[in-house]
């Protein structure tokens, strides 16, 4: 039987998202497929950091790709679950 997923506070979403945007460009190869992916360029990072939807933005990214959520949550000691919970609270479902 599949859990539901729970909401986490605004705040505590968003630092999960700063600590994987952390943890994406703490790797090289992390960083450039993020960059590929996601459109931006080293110099454009900080102005799209400020953006309403940054911080979203990093969870979807991370969440689309099972081997990097698993990583991130091993890098945080954390299950993948409340990485989840995170996205959820910053991009919630349409379908709620």
């Amino acid at each position: 039987m599949n859990t539901p997923l729970k909401r986490v506070t605004r705040e505590e979403a968003e630092n999960v998202a700063l600590q994987a945007f952390s943890f994406l460009t703490s790797d090289e190869e992390r960083l450039e497929r993020f960059l590929a992916v996601s459109g931006l360029q080293p110099d454009t990072i900080r102005s799209a950091a400020s953006s309403p939807g940054f911080f979203a933005g990093i969870l979807d990214y991370v969440v689309a790709d099972e081997p990097l959520l698993v990583a991130l949550a091993k890098e945080l000691n954390t299950k993948p679950e409340h990485i989840m919970e995170a996205h959820w609270t910053l991009s919630p479902s349409e379908f709620e």
